[in-house]
């Protein structure tokens, strides 16, 4: 049985940013980017099917503007299904989730600005696994120059996160110290939210291609987004 690490809250100072600090991350970068597009020659793809699944609102399903829920998978929409099955649940439970890749953050960001200001304040919950955690970050940045508040984040081994924004009230961070990849996330010089960086290092079999597939933590970033969007 996995042993998930236990939630806690972590602070860290907002170191500024150096042109070291700059080349690293693109490095890590580009090293991620070469390792994952060589490991997906050689994986079977997913059914064209799975990897524009949509489920259909469910029939005890409130109403499709009760909240922005948006999902990001990482790279080429093929290591991150467990994205799609934390989607599915939360089509399941009623709420109108929506599963993207990463490279359509921008189209993300604009369907949630139209929604906002055609419906007025609606929570707004952005999950993301990889690429698809930087992405949710990016998200975030550009809905703080709009004035926009991202209610909940939940982020699965980031590979190049941005400090986070201060429109972010609350966000869990699942990464590994060591042996994996998927860096802690840091609070931006505006960032007044809660957030928890939890370590898998430890966590045996668990490592960036299924650290979004763990069944707990999975059920845990549901049951944090029906609680967002059912909260009064």
């Amino acid at each position: 049985m996995t042993n998930i690490p236990a939630a806690s809250a972590v602070s860290f100072p907002n170191p500024g940013k150096s042109a070291a600090a700059e080349t690293d991350r693109m490095n890590r970068r580009s090293l991620l980017l070469g390792l994952l597009a060589g490991a997906a020659l050689v994986l079977p793809s997913l059914p064209a099917e799975a990897k524009t699944q949509q489920a259909a609102m469910p029939p005890n399903a409130t109403s499709p503007h009760q909240a922005d829920v948006y999902l990001l998978r990482g790279f080429a929409d093929i290591f991150s299904t467990g994205i799609d099955e934390i989607g599915a649940e939360l089509q399941a439970a009623g709420v109108n989730a929506h599963v993207q890749g990463h490279a359509a953050w921008r189209l993300v960001l604009n369907r949630i600005v139209a929604d906002q200001q055609k419906n007025g304040h609606l929570p707004v919950v952005l999950i993301g696994h990889s690429l698809g955690a930087n992405a949710a970050i990016y998200i975030a940045e550009e809905l703080e120059r709009r004035g926009i508040a991202v209610d909940y984040m939940a982020t699965f081994a980031a590979t190049g996160p941005d400090p986070l924004p201060g429109n972010v009230r609350r966000v869990v961070n699942f990464y590994f110290k060591q042996h994996g990849w998927g860096l802690p996330l840091v609070p931006g010089p505006r960032f007044h939210g809660h957030l928890e960086n939890r370590d898998f290092s430890n966590a045996k079999d668990v490592g960036h291609f299924n650290i979004e597939k763990q069944r707990p933590l999975q059920a845990e970033v549901v049951r944090d987004v029906l609680a967002v969007v059912n909260a009064d």
